[in-house]
């Protein structure tokens, strides 16, 4: 028996009892265990995540696949040991068990975030209590979903991992965005520089991102951090999109060089 905890956020990582789980050789069945775990709310039926994982192969062939793959599942997470098991399994259908002893990051970061969704507040902008729920979500996030994992072959897994990669990714940018702008609100000049940073490491062509930096700099009497923050916009910018910065990017460096309080 023990905890099973899965981190999909960024490279997958699995334990049990906080010790490395091993032995799932190949990435077909780490894909059938992502797959599983973020579709916990229904059973799958077999012909279904044989098409999707094997779809090269022939019915019965695909079947078996799915068979041994659950097999191999099953023995690296230690399944049989497990009370409530993680998997619930028939001769039609496979689920994985919400209710088992396990976390899953992904879990944990749209929990708090739906929490902050449906707190009443009379402004959302300054609400520490939303505040509180985003900074959690913002430190579980340790990167895209299942960052470096594809099946380039299998098109329908790809295209339902690169849609669940889009909406997660979307809503964790979003609170970067709001953190950097609540904590600019505050006066908390470290903490706006920090998420702004968190934005742009993933999107550095994020021009908000690069004037919630610029901000925070100019605020904390780094000035030259600001312009060259500045200057890393524009590059980005022609770099990535081909454009100019927006006319409020430049008015933002214009006040910065000019020494006009923000």
């Amino acid at each position: 028996m023990g905890r099973l905890a899965l981190s999909l956020l960024g490279p997958l990582w699995v334990t049990r009892d906080s010790r490395a789980v091993a032995g799932f050789e190949y990435d077909k069945v780490r894909a059938l265990l992502a797959y599983l775990a973020l579709e916990a709310d229904r059973p799958h039926r077999r012909e279904m995540l044989a098409g999707l994982l094997w779809p090269e192969q022939p019915e019965k062939a695909a079947r078996d696949s799915l068979r041994n793959a659950l097999a191999t599942l099953r023995q690296a997470i230690g399944d049989a040991d497990a009370d409530p098991p993680y998997l619930f399994i028939t001769r039609e259908a496979v689920q994985f068990n919400a209710d088992s002893d396990h976390t899953l990051d992904v879990v944990e970061v749209t929990r708090r975030l739906e929490q902050a969704g449906r707190h009443r507040h009379r402004n959302p902008e300054t609400c520490r209590i939303c505040a509180a729920w985003q900074r959690e979500a913002a430190d579980l996030y340790r990167g895209p979903l299942l960052a470096q994992f594809s099946l380039p072959d299998n098109l329908d897994f790809e295209y339902w991992l690169l849609n669940k990669r889009e909406q997660l990714h979307r809503a964790v940018m979003g609170t970067f965005q709001r953190l950097a702008d609540y904590s600019l609100l505050r006066g908390e000049n470290d903490a706006a520089h920090f998420f702004a940073g968190r934005q742009l490491a993933h999107e550095p062509w994020h021009e908000g991102a690069h004037r919630q930096a610029m901000r925070a700099l100019a605020r904390k009497g780094d000035r030259s951090a600001a312009l060259m923050q500045y200057q890393a916009c524009v590059r980005a910018l022609d770099e990535e999109l081909g454009v100019k910065p927006e006319a409020e990017t430049v008015l933002l460096f214009d006040r910065i060089r000019d020494g006009i309080p923000l």
